[in-house]
């Protein structure tokens, strides 16, 4: 049985990798699929997290996964409470009740809580005390809008990633914010990985293909 996940490595300032964000794949196509995103993390979660050693293909580093609204109100991060997983909410998933109770258990649970390709909205403020990382996408996100929103971060103790990053000029600027991660084109592409694994869902060998 094949499965297949791609990687891109998140960086600090010193341009040291320091954690992956892995995206469900289902060829060696590095493009994401016509599938459902719900279904797209339950294959990532299952097929992967689960069933692989994968703690050997991030090099023994921590990993961003992104959720969607019902992953995360069906608690499907709990099945990887042993994993250095950052938990990384999807842009389309709503400021509920229901969603900050659930983002709630997990932070109180030792989860690291990150909100994806973020754009402010007042909504989103009750969250702020239990939200590690915001990842700002630059292309959607200018550097002078994060620049007005970091004092708020701060107060809060959230850590920036900008993501995006395809140019030095970009990286200085993202630098000079003093975001924390960096992520983009400019380090790395992503890579592509296909797992080899049997019924029993034991890990075979990989061949890793950057697209």
């Amino acid at each position: 049985m094949h499965a297949y996940i791609a990687k891109q490595p998140i960086l600090n300032s010193n341009r040291q990798i320091v954690a992956y964000e892995l995206l469900y794949r289902d060829s060696l196509e590095n493009t994401f699929p016509i599938i459902n995103a719900e279904i797209a993390t339950q294959r990532l979660v299952h097929e992967h997290l689960l069933n692989s050693n994968i703690n050997k293909l991030v090099d023994n580093k921590p990993y961003f996964i992104n959720f969607t609204e019902q992953s995360l109100l069906d608690g499907l991060p709990i099945e990887l409470f042993n994993k250095p997983i950052i938990i990384e909410v999807l842009e389309d998933v709503p400021p509920t009740k229901a969603i900050f109770k659930a983002l709630t258990q997990l932070k109180n649970s030792g989860f690291t809580i990150a909100l994806d390709d973020f754009i402010y909205s007042e909504d989103w403020l009750p969250f702020f005390p239990i939200v590690d990382i915001i990842k700002f996408d630059i292309t959607l996100t200018s550097f002078k809008e994060i620049r007005a929103l970091k004092p708020l971060l701060d107060k809060h103790g959230i850590n920036i990633l900008v993501e995006k990053i395809e140019t030095e000029m970009q990286f200085k600027q993202a630098k000079n914010l003093q975001s924390t991660y960096f992520q983009g084109f400019l380090f790395f592409e992503p890579e592509i990985v296909l797992n080899e694994i049997n019924r029993q869902g034991m890990r075979g060998k990989q061949v890793i293909s950057v697209v």
